[in-house]
């Protein structure tokens, strides 16, 4: 019997690699231009390490006028999550991270390939590059005991390979008496040069396994099944995580054997996390912002968190964004990636969060806060729909100002800090305990009764500050110290904000007596003095 009748058996439905090429025609592509792609498995929630890999093909593609599509690879289905994929292209498509699927080159889920696999798989068997192992469980642990106590790596290659040059007709003998077997690629140990766009050529030991292409419920391996689709979906630049520089080996050996042309690989550097003075990967167990739910259900807003991937990225485009507002005029160079891994820090999103939400357009933060208010905060979603306008005028607070005020780091800030705003909501918040005298409170209280609204902040700021003074009130801490008073202009204030904020904090004051309406003002110093 024959290596043809072998291939046959194993791989009954194949096709021609003349009809693949036919399927699949080479991209028509202009120098320069770039096909990537996003490949995750469907098993969870988009971690943030995945967005940064996702969103980065995505912009090396845009650069370049090319091509970003998605693919995923479910070929390991005990680990598949039903949702997944569905959930995936959700957040991609909430993130602008639009990808283009041509039909041509569909399907692009790795399940629904399958002919494509055993056709390649067809030809590396005819070629004797690739033969069926029925190695049991038993019998590779057995192997690897035996591995062990000669002090050699662990694996099926050279003389642990049992079935490697099994004769074709004991084989297919096997094959038709159900004995349950692998597919494995017969290693032939060759030498490649390894590079990397970002690391350059790379020292790395030459692939001698023989790796399990096709499993035994008839599903490729994912070293198998990436070679196969990125060949025939026109892929240029494999641009994954540093974790995959171990495979370089392994992968351009299938590529070769395939007899496919290499393609690029880029491999970015793995996002960090700092504890206790060392670093650590961002760790789905650990680290709430690991997951790309867990930052959207707090509220950030999904621009600011590319922003912040671009700095992880790029060490050029912090400065890049302070004379310029759209990233996707920032080109990417992998002149400015760092090798040290990039660490992912709370406080820089914060801050870059709160820059995006106090910086841009007041119309697009409103409704972005709309759509986070929908899904995530009811309480939120019902005070803006209660009156729109109202809340806008809340929300541009301070927004026209030479140096904005950034009262909010993230959505989820937004409602406990404006509630007070409300009259339903301001009743139901809790009294603030203040430690200022009655006859004090009493005075400042009833000034503002006739001095609630003026013309200019400047007039207003004017009046409050004289009548400070006129009460016995210092300018400030320092003069409260030199003078030996008790309180000082920022007590003055604090006593208005307690009576009509119930707290101590809040945005601009001056504007907050111009947005609530007199009358609930004077109704809530009103019942406050009362209380006193």
């Amino acid at each position: 019997m024959s290596l043809i009748e072998l291939a046959d058996l194993i791989c009954p439905n194949s096709l021609s690699m003349d009809k693949l090429n036919e399927m699949y025609p080479k991209r028509n592509l202009e120098e320069g231009q770039m096909v990537t792609r996003f490949a995750p498995s469907p098993t969870g929630f988009l971690h943030t390490g995945s967005l940064f890999t996702a969103f980065i093909n995505y912009k090396f593609a845009h650069d370049s006028k090319g091509i970003f599509y998605l693919r995923i690879e479910d070929t390991d289905q005990e680990r598949e999550i039903e949702g997944s994929t569905e959930i995936l292209q959700k957040q991609l498509e909430q993130f602008g991270i639009v990808y283009n699927n041509d039909l041509k080159y569909a399907p692009y889920i790795q399940s629904q390939r399958k002919q494509i696999y055993d056709s390649v798989l067809h030809k590396l068997i005819l070629e004797n590059k690739a033969y069926p192992c029925f190695l049991t469980k038993e019998e590779i642990e057995e192997i690897r005991k035996v591995q062990e106590q000669e002090n050699v790596k662990t694996g099926i290659y050279g003389k642990y390979a049992k079935y490697r040059n099994l004769d074709c007709k004991e084989a297919i003998e096997l094959i038709n008496n159900g004995v349950p077997y692998v597919v494995r690629l017969k290693s032939n140990g060759n030498k490649y040069i390894y590079k990397d766009i970002l690391r350059g050529e790379l020292k790395l030991q030459p692939n001698d396994y023989d790796i399990v292409l096709r499993k035994s419920d008839g599903l490729p391996t994912y070293h198998f099944a990436h070679c196969c689709d990125d060949h025939y979906m026109g892929t240029t630049h494999v641009i994954r995580g540093e974790e995959w520089l171990a495979s370089l080996p392994i992968h351009y050996e299938l590529f070769d054997m395939c007899g496919f042309d290499i393609v690029n690989y880029l491999h970015l550097p793995t996002i960090m996390k700092s504890e206790d003075g060392k670093r650590r990967k961002l760790s789905k167990r650990k680290d709430p912002e690991a997951s790309v739910t867990y930052l959207l259900e707090m509220g950030y807003p999904k621009k600011a968190i590319l922003e912040y991937l671009l700095t992880l990225a790029n060490s050029n485009f912090e400065s890049w964004l302070k004379d310029n507002n759209n990233i996707d005029d920032f080109k990417l160079s992998k002149d400015y990636f760092s090798l040290d891994g990039a660490l992912f820090d709370m406080n820089k999103l914060n801050s870059i969060s709160k820059e995006w939400i106090c910086n841009n357009d007041i119309d697009v933060i409103i409704s972005d806060i709309i759509n986070y208010a929908k899904e995530f905060d009811n309480s939120l979603y019902k005070l803006i729909n209660s009156d729109l306008s109202y809340f806008k005028k809340i929300m541009s607070i301070g927004r026209n100002s030479i140096n904005p005020r950034k009262d909010y780091e993230k959505y989820s800030d937004i409602y406990s800090k404006i509630k007070f705003f409300y009259n339903d909501e301001f009743n139901n918040m809790k009294e603030y305990e203040g430690n200022y005298p009655s006859e004090l409170v009493n005075d400042v209280l009833s000034f503002v009764l006739d001095n609630i609204t003026y013309d200019t902040e400047d007039e207003w700021l004017l009046a409050y500050k004289s009548k400070a003074s006129e009460l016995g009130f210092a300018k400030n801490k320092k003069e409260a110290m030199k003078l030996g008073v008790e309180y000082n202009f920022a007590d003055f204030m604090n006593i208005i904000r307690i009576a009509i904020c119930k707290d101590t904090n809040s945005p601009n004051l001056y504007d907050v007596l111009k947005i609530i309406p007199t009358v609930d003002i004077i109704n809530r110093i009103n019942r406050f003095l009362n209380k006193e």
